[in-house]
C-alpha cells in the first residue's frame, strides 16, 4: 500500500506540467498547480515514511514480523524499509529549509520607512508604496504584517497613468497573496528541479501570477498598453534588463477544461486517502499480532 500513495503522490506532480500547456485560465492553472504540488509532495513523504515504517517493528521483534504478512504493507525487507526512512527525513528536511530561506528572503526583500526617500499610501496600490533611493527600474511587492510596495525613483518619474498601472500591478500581489503560490512554486522547483522539464514549468506558472496581476490591474487602468508602455520605459533604462512582452496572456479555457482537471485532481486526492486509511489499517493489524 505505501507503493501505492508513492505512486499516487508522483502522479499529482504531474498536474503542475498539465496545467502549464495554457488550456486554463491563470488563475485556475496557478491554483490547481499549487494544490497539486503540495498534496504529491505530501503524498510521497508519507509514502517514504509508511514505507519505512516496518523496521521499527523489525527492529522490535525480528522474528514476530518475519511471521507477520508485512510484505504487503511495505516489500523490500530491511534495506528497502531502511532506505524509505532515510529518503522521507531527508525530503522532508529540505523541504522545511527551503521553506526558511525563501521566507527569510522574502524578509530581507522589505524596505524600512527610514530608508526610503519618500513613502505614503497610494490609492492604486491600495497599500504603502515606499520609495527606494535609486534609478534603477525596481518594483516589487512586501507581503506581511508590513506589507508595502517598494517602487524606485525610475518607476515614480513615469506619467501618471503609466506609474498607477505599475503600482496597481504590484498591489494585486499584495491582495491576492501571491507570495503564497510563489513559495510553493519555488519548493516544487527546488525540489525537483533535477527532473527534466521542471524549471521550465516553474518559469511557465510564475508568468501565470503576472499574467493574473495583470488581469486585476487593468481594471484601474484605461487599456492594458498603458501597463505594457510602462514595462518598456522601465525596460529601456539603463542597466535594465530586456522586459518581455505580457499582453499575450494564456488563451482562456472553458469551464469544462476547469471541472475536468479539479475532478482529476479529486480523485487522485480521495484515492490516496482511501491507500492511505488501508495502509494504517495494515500497520494496526501487524502491531496487534506482534502483541
Amino acid at each position: 500500500m505505501s507503493l501505492i500513495v508513492i505512486a499516487i503522490g508522483i502522479s499529482l506532480l504531474t498536474v503542475p506540467a498539465l496545467t502549464a500547456k495554457g488550456s486554463l485560465a491563470p488563475p485556475a492553472q496557478v491554483r490547481t498547480a499549487c494544490v497539486a504540488a503540495v498534496a504529491g509532495m505530501w503524498l510521497l513523504w508519507l509514502g517514504s515514511l509508511l514505507t519505512a515504517s516496518p523496521l521499527l517493528l523489525w527492529w522490535h521483534d525480528g522474528l514476530s514480523v518475519s511471521s507477520v504478512g508485512i510484505a504487503h504493507l511495505s516489500p523490500g525487507g530491511p534495506w528497502a524499509w531502511t532506505a524509505g526512512g532515510i529518503g522521507g527525513g531527508i525530503g522532508a528536511s529540505y523541504i522545511v529549509a527551503t521553506l526558511r530561506r525563501t521566507i527569510r528572503a522574502r524578509r530581507r526583500a522589505a524596505l524600512p520607512r527610514w530608508a526610503a526617500d519618500t513613502f505614503a499610501h497610494d490609492a492604486s496600490a491600495g497599500a504603502e508604496v515606499r520609495v527606494a533611493p535609486t534609478l534603477e527600474p525596481i518594483a516589487f511587492a512586501v507581503p506581511g504584517r508590513d506589507r508595502h510596495v517598494v517602487a524606485s525613483r525610475a518607476v515614480m518619474l513615469l506619467p501618471g497613468p503609466e506609474r498607477r498601472a505599475v503600482l496597481a500591478h504590484e498591489g494585486a500581489h499584495l491582495r491576492l497573496r501571491h507570495d503564497r503560490h510563489l513559495l510553493v512554486l519555488t519548493t516544487y522547483e527546488r525540489v525537483w528541479g533535477w527532473l527534466p522539464g521542471v524549471r521550465a514549468v516553474a518559469l511557465c506558472h510564475r508568468t501565470s501570477i503576472e499574467h493574473w496581476a495583470d488581469t486585476i490591474a487593468s481594471r484601474t487602468t484605461p487599456t492594458d498598453l498603458t501597463l505594457e508602455r510602462a514595462r518598456m520605459k522601465l525596460g529601456a533604462c539603463p542597466g535594465a534588463s530586456p522586459v518581455a512582452s505580457r499582453t499575450n496572456p494564456p488563451s482562456q479555457s472553458s469551464g469544462w477544461q476547469l471541472v475536468g482537471v479539479l475532478a482529476f485532481v479529486g480523485a487522485l486526492v480521495v484515492a490516496g486517502a482511501y491507500s492511505a486509511s488501508h495502509t494504517f489499517g495494515d500497520l494496526s493489524d501487524v502491531l496487534a499480532a506482534l502483541h
